[in-house]
C-alpha cells in the first residue's frame, strides 16, 4: 500500500511538473495577445503562426550556427519581431480604427496565407531539433525529469519577469501601460500612439519567436503548429484575463496544468475538450478572467480595513 501511494504521488508530481513546462509556453505565446489586447482593444490571430514560424527560422539559424546555437534564440526572434511590426504596419494598422470583425478576418486571412507560404519554403513534413546539446535528466523527489525541459521553463519565466519589470520600471513601459488604459489620454500626454504600438507589436513577435524555438523540444514545429498552440495560449490569456499580464502568466501555467493532469488521470483525447469546457464555464461565471476574482478579494479587503 505505501508502494502503491508512492507511485500515484510521483505520478501526479510527474503531471505537475511537465503541466508546468508546457503551461510557461502557454504564458509566452499568450503574452503577445494580451500586450495586442490591451493597447489596440483588437485580437491578431495570426499570432500563434509567428511562433511556427519562429521555430522555422530556429532550426535555420542553428543548422548555420551548429556550434553556437544559442545565437538562434537572439537573432530568431528579432527578425520574427520585425515581421510582425510589418504585418502591423502594412496590414493591420489600416482597420485599427474599423470595426474589430475586419481585424479578426483580416488576420484569420492572414494566418491561412502564412501557413501556405511556410508549408511551401519548408515544405509538409513536420521537424524537431533542440538548442540545448544537453540530453541528461535527473530524478526530483523520484520524478525523471530532463534538463532540457527544465531549462525551457526557467528561461521562460525568466523572459516573464524581464518583461513584468519592464512594464513598471522602464519610461517605454510606463508609456505602454498609459496607453493599455486611455490612449486618447496617452496621446494628450505626448505619446506616440503608433509608434508604441510598432513596439507592442515587436515584443509580442519576440516572444512568439522564443516561444517556437523553445517548444521544438517538446513538439514537432510544422506549418499548422501555431493554430493549435495559438488556440490554447489565447484560452490561457482569456482565463487570466485578457490584458493583464499577471493574468496570463498564471493562466498559462493553470492550463498546462489542468491539461497535464487530466491526461494522466482521463485521457488524452479529452485533453482539448477540457480545457474547452473549463473556458466556457469560465467565461459563463467569470468573463474577467481568474486574476480579476483575486484582484477584487484584495481590494475588498482593503475596504474593510479602512472601514
Amino acid at each position: 500500500m505505501p508502494l502503491l501511494r508512492n507511485r500515484y504521488r510521483n505520478m501526479i508530481f510527474g503531471q505537475i511538473i511537465s503541466g508546468l513546462i508546457m503551461g510557461s509556453i502557454y504564458s509566452l505565446l499568450g503574452l503577445g495577445f494580451t500586450m495586442i489586447f490591451a493597447c489596440t482593444k483588437r485580437i491578431n490571430f495570426a499570432h500563434g503562426d509567428l511562433m511556427a514560424l519562429g521555430g522555422f527560422i530556429g532550426g535555420f539559424f542553428i543548422r548555420i550556427l551548429s556550434s553556437f546555437s544559442y545565437f538562434s534564440l537572439i537573432f530568431g526572434p528579432i527578425i520574427i519581431g520585425f515581421i510582425s511590426v510589418v504585418i502591423e504596419r502594412l496590414f493591420l494598422r489600416r482597420l485599427q480604427e474599423d470595426q474589430a470583425l475586419k481585424i479578426v478576418i483580416a488576420t484569420i486571412g492572414l494566418s491561412v496565407s502564412m501557413k501556405s507560404i511556410m508549408q511551401t519554403i519548408w515544405g509538409p513534413n513536420p521537424i524537431v531539433y533542440s538548442i540545448f546539446l544537453s540530453q541528461s535528466s535527473f530524478y526530483l523527489f523520484g520524478v525523471k525529469i530532463a534538463t532540457q525541459n527544465l531549462l525551457i521553463f526557467l528561461l521562460s519565466i525568466t523572459l516573464m519577469i524581464i518583461l513584468q519589470c519592464f512594464f513598471i520600471y522602464s519610461k517605454t513601459g510606463c508609456a505602454l501601460r498609459a496607453l493599455s488604459q486611455d490612449r486618447y489620454a496617452a496621446r494628450l500626454m505626448g505619446i506616440k500612439i503608433g509608434h508604441s504600438i510598432s513596439i507592442v507589436y515587436f515584443i509580442s513577435g519576440v516572444l512568439a519567436g522564443i516561444a517556437g524555438i523553445l517548444v521544438a523540444p517538446i513538439f514537432f514545429i510544422s506549418s499548422s503548429m501555431g493554430t493549435f498552440l495559438g488556440l490554447k495560449s489565447f484560452i490561457a490569456a482569456i482565463i487570466g484575463g485578457l490584458g493583464s499580464i499577471p493574468g496570463t502568466i498564471m493562466g498559462g501555467l493553470f492550463l498546462g496544468v489542468v491539461e497535464n493532469l487530466s491526461t494522466g488521470f482521463i485521457s488524452s483525447n479529452y485533453k482539448s475538450g477540457i480545457s474547452l469546457l473549463f473556458l466556457i464555464l469560465l467565461l459563463l461565471f467569470s468573463p474577467e478572467g481568474l486574476f480579476s476574482i483575486y484582484k477584487k478579494r484584495i481590494l475588498n479587503k482593503r475596504k474593510i480595513v479602512k472601514k
